[in-house]
């Protein structure tokens, strides 16, 4: 996810404290305040780096196999993650989690949309998404694509598509949870070696937001598992 959802977490400026997660979507207009206020920021990030695509077509930004290889292969894992928050969106009970199920279908959409202009500004194309493509070659890791850290199984896929009640929120929170493991441990490393700024910097905001919601989605799993008898 992008540092818009880090910013929108951000302490208020009243003396009171700041309220938490759950006290920001516990309501309706709550949750409706979180969702489209989400979505304002990201249209106006979007809007600004179309503008910097059009005035810096001309000149190409530098590019090495790890911006070629984590934009391609984080697409394909994005595309997962949003592919498990649509089959959850209905599914999934509690307003946290379903909280949780909108900002990934929010965020990874619009950071697949900026890997694909930032792919479209290297002058790369996005390979085809077969099972058995090699990913991660870029990191000395590689893999096929079902097999990328964190990535579900068809079989994970369709019970989560069977879960109902808590059953189908713990499930949803464990796969992502996972999932954005994965994804931050590719993110972090494309931070470090690849050669366009701008992609580092994309790459280190996804690897920072999404090693803090592994920890919110364990805090969520934590409140909503039984308790042992």
């Amino acid at each position: 996810m992008t540092d818009t959802t880090a910013g929108d977490r951000a302490a208020t400026t009243s003396h009171e404290p700041a309220p938490t997660l759950a006290e920001r979507v516990g309501s309706p207009d709550g949750m409706a305040k979180l969702k489209w206020g989400s979505v304002a920021v990201a249209f106006a990030i979007l809007l600004a780096v179309g503008g910097y695509l059009v005035g810096e077509r001309s000149s190409r930004p530098p590019k090495n196999a790890v911006d070629i290889g984590f934009l391609s292969d984080m697409s394909d894992h994005h595309d997962q993650a949003v592919e498990l928050s649509l089959t959850a969106l209905d599914r999934v009970t509690d307003p946290i989690t379903q909280s949780f199920v909108r900002e990934v279908i929010i965020f990874q959409r619009f950071e697949l949309g900026l890997m694909t202009a930032y792919q479209e500004e290297i002058g790369v194309e996005q390979p085809d998404s077969s099972p058995d493509r090699t990913t991660m070659a870029w990191m000395g890791m590689s893999t096929p694509l079902r097999s990328m850290p964190g990535m579900a199984t068809p079989e994970q896929i369709k019970a989560l598509g069977q879960a109902t009640g808590i059953d189908a929120d713990l499930q949803f929170l464990t796969l992502m949870q996972a999932h954005h493991e994965g994804g931050a441990h590719m993110s972090e490393d494309a931070a470090r070696n690849a050669a366009n700024p701008r992609v580092r910097d994309l790459a280190q905001r996804m690897a920072t937001n999404q090693r803090t919601e592994v920890r919110e989605y364990q805090a969520q799993i934590n409140k909503l598992r039984p308790a042992p008898k």
